[in-house]
């Protein structure tokens, strides 16, 4: 009886051992950010942002890999989204494929070939093995002279505090909803006037009640809208890792425009997220 207790003990110790390891080594992109550098052999990137000057020299998408397998493929394809009349909208710039393995960070940069960007809204779209794993909305500030897809007035660039990241979000994704374990569905950096616009915020090892915030502003939403207008927030309180949803939503239609999203930590401002309400969605 004792060498039975014995064994089912070291049984159950290598499941759990099992469990652990599946949960904490997740496989494949694991984080991807924009911002206007990078340094080091390992890449790491410098001034994480999405708003970028118009004569910024190149724009870096740094994606992080953890545990990818042998000759996985990561593909970053650079569309311009709405840049006035400077190009029709959604107008693919560049794209750009590597082979990599292991855990390691990849840089991807987009250098400046005119004399300098055109204000609007961009995106980076990032693929893991062929498939669309996310999107990265990014504006360059300033006003486009026609508008395209997103309405946009005269607002000047939208302020915010310093980022100072504390480390306890892994990411803030924009979606359509939220699913299983608040899991992102339809990652998205565009909504239609009608839809919910759902953030999903990454915690990731944050130490006993900890309290995360999201603000929702409207940047540039035309119409003779206010710039910059704060249209509502809420928090929660959390701890460990595990997705919180922050939602929005109101009875009429968004305008189109530009908007984004404040992530606090304990009242300290850790991210901000663009995204914009468009009449259709590029279909990816």
């Amino acid at each position: 009886m004792f060498h039975r207790v014995i064994t089912l003990g070291i049984v159950l110790l290598a499941l759990i051992a099992t469990a652990c390891e599946y949960f904490e080594s997740p496989t494949g992109i694991t984080k991807a950010v924009t911002a206007q550098g990078v340094q080091g052999a390992t890449f790491e990137p410098v001034n994480v942002t999405d708003n970028f000057a118009p004569d910024q020299n190149e724009f870096h998408a740094v994606v992080t890999l953890t545990n990818a397998p042998k000759n996985s493929s990561v593909q970053v394809v650079w569309t311009a989204v709405d840049v006035g009349s400077a190009s029709p909208p959604n107008t693919k710039i560049d794209a750009a494929e590597v082979k990599a393995e292991g855990s390691r960070n990849l840089d991807f940069a987009l250098k400046r070939k005119a004399p300098q960007w055109s204000p609007g809204l961009y995106k980076a779209e990032i693929f893991w093995n062929g498939k669309l794993d996310r999107t990265l909305n990014f504006v360059v500030v300033g006003t486009p002279q026609k508008t395209g897809t997103v309405a946009v007035s005269k607002c000047p660039p939208a302020t915010t505090l310093p980022h100072k990241p504390t480390g306890w979000i892994a990411q803030v994704i924009m979606a359509e909803g939220a699913g299983a374990n608040n899991e992102p569905v339809n990652r998205t950096g565009e909504f239609l006037p009608k839809e919910v616009i759902v953030a999903v915020v990454s915690a990731m090892n944050a130490p006993a009640n900890t309290k995360f915030r999201a603000v929702f502003y409207a940047v540039d939403a035309g119409d003779g809208a206010q710039c910059n207008l704060k249209l509502g927030e809420s928090d929660q309180v959390a701890s460990g890792s595990k997705n919180l949803v922050f939602k929005l939503q109101q009875s009429k239609d968004w305008l189109l425009g530009t908007y984004r999203v404040d992530i606090y930590v304990n009242d300290v401002l850790d991210h901000t997220a663009n995204f914009v309400v468009v009449t259709k969605k590029q279909v990816h």
